[in-house]
């Protein structure tokens, strides 16, 4: 999942969201880390390893990854994850009692608090992510566009993610249906880690 799947997946407090959106950025083993940040961040890196790990091996993603065109599935992790992020937005209401924005603001509010847990990439990143407001703008497909742009400049080696938002528009309905289907069974799973861990 993306950013904002795993920000609503976390505990409701700072240091779980703010290790959860982490995952993407934090490198290095959860020991090493654990020198680096307080134990309930460290805990939000492991619970977002721990989603990606289900997400990739599930079999709704394996349909998902078949609705996207030969050439980009070697990208579908990515392009599948920024795209699921649309139709949390769409249908934010189902899973959190916040507002999407308020609770947006809650999260750019938490690394304006605890600058020092910016790690990696989001150190340069966060002023952007907060300044064009990145997780709303998923809500449209013209924010999915733009994200999958914004990815796809990374290195050359993913510049075809950005062609995705080909197979977004043409499969759009499919891919909602199958959000629909995967969500609640990854908000179980999550349940489920959190009582284990």
């Amino acid at each position: 999942m993306n950013y904002l799947a795993h920000l609503l997946l976390a505990d409701d407090t700072d240091a779980s969201r703010a290790g959860n959106l982490l995952g993407d950025f934090a490198k290095g083993s959860l020991d090493d880390l654990a020198e680096l940040y307080p134990a309930e961040l460290v805990r939000g890196i492991k619970m977002h390893r721990a989603v990606d790990r289900y997400t990739d091996n599930h079999p709704i993603f394996k349909e998902c990854k078949l609705l996207l065109a030969k050439e980009r599935r070697r990208f579908a992790g990515i392009i599948i994850d920024i795209l699921f992020d649309h139709y949390l937005c769409k249908h934010w209401e189902k899973y959190h009692t916040l507002s999407l924005d308020k609770f947006c603001q809650q999260v750019y509010q938490t690394f304006e608090k605890h600058p020092e847990w910016r790690a990696g990439r989001l150190r340069e990143a966060f002023p952007y992510m907060q300044q064009e407001n990145w997780l709303t703008n998923y809500a449209t497909v013209d924010g999915i566009a733009l994200t999958l742009q914004r990815v796809s400049r990374r290195t050359p080696r993913v510049s075809g993610i950005a062609e995705g938002i080909k197979d977004f528009r043409k499969h759009y309905t499919e891919f909602e249906e199958k959000f629909h289907s995967f969500m609640p069974e990854l908000v179980d799973f999550v349940k489920q880690w959190k009582e284990e861990n």
